[in-house]
């Protein structure tokens, strides 16, 4: 199928001193394009480590995934670094902006790793920001943003990009309620436009928005709800 994301027993060990440790485990999923998904749980029962592995930026211990129909548990490191470019975006607590560069140059990033001429960079770069209310921001430096301004400008980086699956780990974190509402509905906006959103968070404002809502106890999934409709 190449309708969104889908799991079997996926799972990540740690080694330590004491051997391995689980930190997932057993994870069946089958998320579709179009969806604002939402994980849960306590700290350390294994959010992150999901995400990290459907975002690609880490690689399961056991179990396979698919995303867009692609088996990824088959390709090469190469291969996978190619489709994280062409189908995945991710926001961070922190925006994961670049310091030193100018808030249209943070955005213009992943389109320069996805082949986008120049010229359609700047001009898609500007009009995400713009869209976001940053247009007198465009050539600001990182360092002077506020924690609002970053998201935005993280979010930005997405708007520009449009990628078919956006992972997020705890975005609203440091934000404040308007804030937090406005990147949840421009999340909203993107899964409406067919893209597949999945954010961990303890936010209530992002919780009662989801679709749906996976639960996390100890590295397991213990539930998986309808939210939203």
């Amino acid at each position: 199928m190449s309708d969104g994301v889908q799991t079997w027993g996926l799972g990540r060990n740690y080694s330590s001193r004491e051997g391995d440790v689980s930190a997932l485990s057993d994870v069946d999923l089958s998320l579709t394009w179009g969806q604002f998904v939402v994980v849960q749980g306590p700290s350390g029962c294994g959010k992150s480590t999901l995400l990290n592995l459907l975002g690609l930026l880490d690689t399961p211990s056991v179990g396979c995934l698919s995303i867009a129909g692609v088996p990824v548990h088959e390709l090469s490191e190469r291969e996978r670094a190619g489709l994280r470019r062409s189908e995945i975006g991710y926001l961070f607590q922190d925006a994961g902006l670049i310091e030193r560069m100018r808030a249209v140059d943070n955005v213009e990033i992943p389109l320069a790793y996805r082949g986008v001429p120049r010229s359609q960079r700047r001009a898609r770069a500007e009009a995400a920001l713009r869209e976001l209310g940053l247009s007198h921001r465009l050539k600001a430096l990182t360092a002077t943003l506020s924690g609002g301004e970053r998201q935005r400008v993280g979010l930005a980086r997405i708007l520009a990009q449009r990628p078919r699956l956006i992972v997020c780990d705890e975005p609203t974190a440091s934000l404040d309620e308007v804030n937090s509402r406005l990147l949840v509905d421009r999340l909203m906006q993107l899964a409406a436009e067919g893209a597949l959103v999945v954010c961990a968070s303890h936010d209530p404002i992002v919780i009662e928005s989801a679709h749906r809502r996976i639960e996390l106890s100890h590295g397991r999934m213990t539930a998986i709800t309808s939210g939203a409709s």
